[in-house]
């Protein structure tokens, strides 16, 4: 204790109190940069949305029985192994929509979206009112697998009098997930 008070066993003053001031405003000033940079970090969050539309059941009838013969709803599961190209319509036979039905093996690590393009544009030429494919792919797709698809699905660029085109071909992608 003598040691503290400087040897003297009493302090000089030791009956008056003094005051402790300690300066806050280095630590305000740190605080507000990161406060300012945490504000700004959460600004800069990129959502991503996907646009695809919800199937609607419809009981509306033409009356025409050849307007809905031309119509198909396009089925795509997308797997690790490939994907999947399935074709529904209520009054088609099962032959016809097994004659449609087709598989495309991955090409190394890569899914065969060119090979799906080509086949969906064959298909639309044959069934040229369809508009719909529902996408399923399997949870350890990765999201550009499933961009890819859909892009492949989408639409067809063509040129037409040296001026580019794109003709739609299944523009409305529904998403969907397995139930198990």
């Amino acid at each position: 204790m003598s040691s503290i008070l400087g040897g003297h066993g009493v302090a000089h003053g030791a009956s008056e109190e003094e005051e402790v001031f300690l300066n806050l405003t280095p630590m305000i000033d740190i605080l507000t940069c990161l406060l300012f940079f945490l504000l700004l970090s959460f600004g800069a969050v990129i959502i991503a949305l996907v646009n695809a539309s919800v199937p609607v059941i419809s009981d509306s009838d033409t009356g025409d029985p050849n307007v809905s013969q031309d119509k198909l709803t396009m089925g795509l599961a997308i797997t690790d192994k490939g994907m999947l190209l399935t074709a529904s319509h209520d009054k088609l036979s099962e032959a016809t929509l097994a004659g449609i039905k087709k598989f495309f093996p991955k090409k190394g690590k890569e899914h065969d979206f060119a090979g799906l393009h080509e086949y969906l544009w064959k298909t639309k030429r044959g069934y040229p009112r369809s508009t719909s494919i529902v996408i399923t792919p399997i949870p350890s797709i990765s999201y550009a697998d499933l961009v890819g698809a859909m892009d492949a699905s989408r639409e067809r660029p063509i040129v037409k009098d040296k001026k580019p085109y794109r003709i739609p071909m299944f523009p409305e992608a529904v998403i969907s997930t397995l139930v198990e």
